[in-house]
Parts: structure tokens; C-alpha cells; sequence
């Protein structure tokens, strides 16, 4: 069950667009005080700035607190390093509830950070109950998975969710004694995870479109489907090829160069029929990563002026296609535009008025005139009266 109600968390994103709607001057103040006073929520929230400074400090605080106890009662073996973190594991949870019940925190970094160090905590705990170190790192893991999916439902962090998804996918990377899979079956497992993940949330993102609590299983379902290309992508990054087939033709990695330019593909056609802003954002990364690793699956030679090549390409195409959208029917085609529509200019001065101290224009005075010898003359003297 949900820490926040339903209409609150409807009404915190209704504020958002509003004010969005205020700053892009689709509305006055006035309508935008009139259309606020109806979405009001007991809730406290602060600018990015003041949130990810008080998560630091509670990171800070709540290490500092474990480290003291554990040096205070002498525990450092594995069984007094269990015990200490998993009742901190508790503590941590319980003041992260409590300060969301009674203090009515929302987004403020504190209660964030205490329960991602609840699941933190609770995955060292549990790995030091192991003996073995391959299955307590599995067993981490595995914590820090479901504890991230938890939280996520219970507090509705999308970051604790998208790092329970990057936990769950690391796990068939953990080589074990007992079942060691290899390197080809350590990407298809890990994306057969995130792929489940993605057909999981998929019809939920259908079902609610943008509307809450759609914008949270969009943010979900493009994290697992980039995930998936991370993963069978070799060449992405250099030292990713781990014997999973050489450029002769091993199966798998010819498996994977098909899957490099299909995901792209899907994931476009997936976001423009849907209009889907987080999975078109992730379908364009994905097909610049396409483009950019290309060369290295087939093994052709890479050149200096490549990365110049691909910027004339990529600027190429998106010539093309703002023309082609500003010569539709009132300039838009199949509900796009290249016309702006939110005017953020002033998206700069916003930023900095967030921050947590002032930022002020520095105006420079004009410089003094030297004097010309002619002032200080008397009416019809035109200086005669001064120093001539």
C-alpha cells in the first residue's frame, strides 16, 4: 500500500503542469493562483538543491551512526555485523515512516535516503549471514532487488525501483562455484530479466497513459527496454566482449548486432504510435549507440573523421525532420510539432532561483565622467564663469 494517497500524489503533478503552464504564459498569475488553490496538498517539499544535500548529510549521519556502534560494542565479525545492520536495517524504515506520517515529508531527500539506506543496510546484513562469498554477493543482490521494487511500492520512488532493476539484472554476472554460466548466458539471462520486466510494466504504461501513476511505469518501462540494449550491445563499451563469439561468426554475437539495430527500431515506432516521451527519448539514445558501434561489430576500421561524420548525419536528419513536421497541416504531423510550445528561455533563471543561495545580477555602474573644465558656468556663461 502507498505511504501517499492517490490524491495527493494526482494533486502534487497537477501543481507541476500548472506552473509549467504559468512559466510557458499559457496562463496568468492569477489563473495559476485560481487553478492552484484547488490542488493543495499537506505536503513538504523542497528544490532539487536542499534535496540532495539533506540525502548526502543523512547518508553521512546514518554511516557514521553504524560505524559508532559497531566500533562501541566491539562487533566485527560477520555474526555482531549482521546484527547491527539489520537493526539499523529496521530503525532506518521505521523514522523514514514515521517522517513521512507525521512530518508529511514528500521528495525532501531525508526520507528518501533512510529508506534507501534500509535496503542498503538490509543487503549487507543478509550477505554477511553467508559464509560463502559468490552466494552472498547473489543473496545482496537478490536483497537489494526486492528491497528496491518495496520501496518503490511503498513510497513510490522511481529511482529505488530502476535500482532494483539494475540489482536484479547484475545477478547472473556473479560467477558461482556450483553453476558458472557462460559469458553468452550471462547477457541472454540478464536480458531475458530486464525483458520481463519491461513486458510486466508495458501494459500498465498502455493502461494509464500519462497520467499517474502511467508517468512512473513510463519511466520504469524505458529504463528496463534501454537496460536490455546495455546488455546484448558488446561494443558499447570496449571491454564488454568476454569470449561471446568471435567476428567470424559465433552465433551469439551476430545474435546480438541484429538486436543492437531491432530494440532501436521497436522502441521508435513504440514511442511516436504513443506518443511516448520517456521510450522515444531511450529509442534515440539507443539508435546513436547503433550508429556509434556499428563499425566495431563488423570489424571494419574506425577513422578520425568518423564522430564527424555521424554529427553531419545526425544533423542532417534532424533538418529533415523538423521541415517535414513545419510542412504538415498547421505545422504539426500525427500530433508532433517542431514548433515551440512551452517558451523556456528563462529555463536558466529558473534553475539558479532554486538554488539554495542568492544569486543576484551584477550591474556595473557606469564609469564617472572625467570633468570637462566647462561645468559649473552660470546661466548664458556656457562656462565662462568656472575656471575661464
Amino acid at each position: 500500500m502507498r505511504r501517499y494517497s492517490e490524491t495527493d500524489e494526482r494533486h502534487v503533478r497537477a501543481q507541476a503542469q500548472i506552473r509549467d503552464w504559468k512559466g510557458a504564459g499559457l496562463i496568468d498569475a492569477s489563473q495559476a493562483e485560481t487553478l492552484l488553490a484547488g490542488y493543495r496538498v499537506e505536503l513538504r517539499r523542497t528544490n532539487v538543491f536542499l534535496r540532495v544535500a539533506l540525502a548526502f548529510f543523512t547518508a553521512l549521519v546514518v554511516a557514521a551512526v553504524v560505524f559508532f556502534i559497531l566500533e562501541v560494542l566491539n562487533f566485527h565479525d560477520a555474526t555482531g555485523m549482521t546484527i547491527v545492520t539489520g537493526v539499523a536495517s529496521v530503525a532506518c524504515l521505521v523514522v523514514a515512516e514515521a517522517l513521512v506520517g507525521t512530518f508529511r515529508l514528500y521528495r525532501f531527500g531525508v526520507e528518501e535516503m533512510l529508506a534507501a539506506c534500509s535496503v542498503i543496510l538490509l543487503s549487507i546484513s543478509v550477505s554477511e549471514f553467508w559464509t560463502v562469498w559468490e552466494s552472498s554477493l547473489v543473496a545482496a543482490l537478490v536483497t537489494s532487488s526486492a528491497g528496491g521494487f518495496a520501496v518503490y511500492r511503498r513510497f513510490g520512488f522511481v529511482w529505488a525501483a530502476c535500482a532494483g532493476m539494475c540489482c536484479a539484472a547484475a545477478i547472473p554476472f556473479i560467477p558461482l562455484q556450483f553453476a558458472r554460466l557462460p559469458p553468452s548466458g550471462e547477457r541472454a539471462l540478464s536480458a531475458a530479466i530486464l525483458g520481463l520486466i519491461f513486458l510486466v510494466v508495458r501494459p500498465k504504461r498502455t493502461r494509464d497513459g500519462e497520467e499517474w501513476p502511467g508517468d512512473e511505469y513510463g519511466v520504469l518501462q524505458a529504463a528496463a527496454f534501454g537496460g536490455v540494449y546495455l546488455v546484448l550491445n558488446l561494443h558499447l563499451f570496449p571491454d564488454m566482449i568476454r569470449a561471446v563469439g568471435d567476428r567470424a561468426g559465433g552465433w551469439f554475437y551476430w545474435g546480438t548486432w541484429i538486436m543492437t539495430w531491432l530494440l532501436p527500431t521497436v522502441g521508435l515506432f513504440l514511442g511516436v504510435r504513443d506518443k511516448d516521451r520517456p521510450l522515444l527519448m531511450v529509442s534515440v539514445a539507443m539508435a546513436i549507440g547503433t550508429l556509434i558501434s556499428n563499425k566495431p561489430y563488423l570489424g571494419w576500421t574506425r577513422h578520425e573523421w568518423d564522430p564527424m561524420l555521424l554529427g553531419v548525419l545526425l544533423i542532417a536528419v534532424a533538418v529533415a525532420l523538423r521541415r517535414w513536421l513545419s510542412r504538415g497541416p498547421e505545422g504539426a504531423r500525427y500530433g508532433f510539432t517542431a514548433a515551440r510550445i512551452f517558451r523556456d528561455k528563462d529555463s536558466a533563471l529558473t534553475l539558479l532561483s532554486a538554488a539554495p543561495f542568492p544569486v543576484e545580477p551584477q550591474i556595473h555602474p557606469p564609469a564617472p565622467t572625467p570633468p570637462s573644465g566647462f561645468d559649473g558656468g552660470r546661466s548664458g556663461g556656457a562656462g565662462g564663469g568656472g575656471s575661464f
